[in-house]
């Protein structure tokens, strides 16, 4: 008797799984979010019912209860940033506490249109490949030995991030840093030279952030809250705000380099293989395009007349003038603005910008630092370290906007009462919120140097803590020895 043994593919009967669990968990588990936005509007409508506190009046009193249901959304994240910045924006005419011409007025600051000017400007160095050609050529010309290449690695997005986000130029080195290690067949979470490189990513990207305006949408923002506060009294230059945090920069960047050069020595003796890789695709890219010129020198002359001309002429004014002569010189186009510009953080933005201007109106953020700070005995200089140590504490765990947002209506009015120039005072709280070198998800240059599997949550951890420990004693140093110095305290 013949046995026949069909030829049909054999399908995998799905694996039935019985939740046991009682109905009611099931339900919980599984409407969590809705059950915590539910709960928070409830207990926020509940507020708005209350009498106000002593000191406060009605409109005072729904703009502090607007502010802590716009903070719970932003730290839970369960509602995207964005939309919880333009319902903030939505609530505050239909709770009465401003008009809706003042609201949405505020959303106008110029702020926010230097963001979008820098954004764009980013948009035309990455579409026209300028990006992915410096990066290679600092790598292939500097970086010969296994040390210079982790060095050059490090200064190389350090300074990039100094000229556009870093949250591009990790975005663009992180391929050519993924390359090197595959040619170096380096083994993910073994090798001391893999950790290093990444490493050298990430720190590099988040230190030269820091130095200026156009590292990352935070400075713009916080300069924003700042001009809206003191109603265009105050602000801070191009040039200023250089030169305020560049003792922190150079303090951060000298100890990055300790670390990567003691602390994670190579065990490789040479990276020739992957500089030919390099060498292969530098030729492969062929000469400088007219494109990249043209961007190269409109970046320049963008640069120099922030530097020399941004108090004058307005750092928004320039960035959008710039903005337009990419497109003048058909050097972008708007597909590659709607794929590389973040309109969600520009939304925030504009949320946050509108919520500070209220609860400075209302005398809102006046009531909070009376009440947490009315009877601050300590110095001036004391009082903006503790500001800078929660500030540096709140970027590890939720948005850097979101820190400056939360932190600077209540110090701006804790400088009025203290004395300090407002705009250390902005510095002091800025600075820090870019120290994010901990966790992953506090900032996508960390997050992405960690997907590439070098090193565990553990190490980015470790390594962290000393960073912010340094960032601490550097700041220590801003503000009672370098900015006294200078006669700005």
């Amino acid at each position: 008797m013949t046995q026949t043994i069909s030829n049909q593919p054999i399908t995998a009967v799905p694996k039935v799984i019985i939740d046991r669990r009682p109905m009611w968990l099931i339900l919980m588990s599984r409407f969590r979010p809705l059950l915590f936005v539910a709960a928070l509007f409830a207990a926020f409508f509940f507020a708005l019912q209350l009498d106000p506190p002593s000191g406060l009046n009605i409109a005072a009193w729904r703009t502090l209860c607007l502010f802590g249901l716009t903070v719970s959304l932003w730290i839970s994240g369960i509602v995207p940033l964005a939309i919880t910045s333009l319902l903030c924006i939505a609530l505050i005419p239909l709770l009465g506490i401003l008009n809706a011409s003042q609201a949405y007025a505020y959303f106008g600051n110029k702020a926010v249109f230097f963001i979008l000017g820098a954004f764009i400007l980013g948009a035309a160095i990455v579409g026209c490949g300028l990006s992915t050609r410096m990066t290679i050529i600092a790598l292939r010309r500097f970086g010969k030995t296994p040390r210079k290449l982790v060095l050059t690695v490090y200064l190389f997005t350090a300074i990039a991030s100094c000229l556009m986000s870093e949250h591009a130029v990790a975005a663009m080195t992180f391929p050519i840093v993924w390359q090197i290690t595959h040619a170096l067949k380096l083994r993910r979470g073994h090798s001391v030279y893999g950790k290093s490189l990444y490493f050298a990513l990430a720190w590099g990207c988040i230190i030269g952030g820091t130095t200026t305006i156009l590292g990352g949408a935070r400075g713009p923002l916080a300069i924003g809250i700042l001009e809206e506060i003191t109603k265009g009294q105050y602000t801070i230059s191009f040039l200023q705000y250089v030169i305020y945090d560049l003792p922190l920069v150079i303090l951060l960047m000298f100890f990055g380099w300790l670390i990567l050069r003691f602390g994670y020595p190579p065990e490789i003796k040479s990276v020739d293989v992957a500089i030919e890789e390099l060498e292969t695709k530098i030729h492969a890219m062929g000469k400088w395009s007219l494109s990249e010129r043209l961007v190269l020198i409109i970046m320049a002359l963008t640069i120099l007349t922030w530097i020399f001309a941004g108090e004058k002429l307005g750092l928004a004014n320039i960035a959008i003038i710039s903005a337009a002569a990419m497109f003048m010189f058909n050097l972008i186009t708007w597909k590659d603005v709607e794929e590389n510009v973040n309109w969600g953080v520009l939304l925030m933005f504009g949320g946050a910008i509108t919520l500070g201007g209220a609860m400075s109106d209302t005398k809102a953020a006046l009531w909070i630092t009376q009440s947490i700070f009315g009877d601050w005995q300590g110095s001036a200089q004391t009082l903006m370290l503790m500001l800078g140590v929660v500030s540096l504490v709140l970027t590890e765990f939720m948005s850097n906007s979101a820190v400056i947002a939360i932190l600077m209506p209540p110090a701006l009015t804790l400088a009025k009462d203290y004395g300090i120039d407002p705009r250390l005072m902005t510095m002091a709280i800025v600075l820090p919120s870019n120290f994010a070198f901990m966790m992953p998800m506090a900032t996508p240059a960390t997050a992405m140097a960690y997907s590439s599997g070098f090193f565990t949550m553990r190490e980015a951890m470790t390594a962290g803590m000393k960073f912010n420990l340094a960032g601490f004693v550097a700041l220590l140093f801003l503000i009672y020895v370098y900015w006294p110095l200078f006669g700005q305290m």
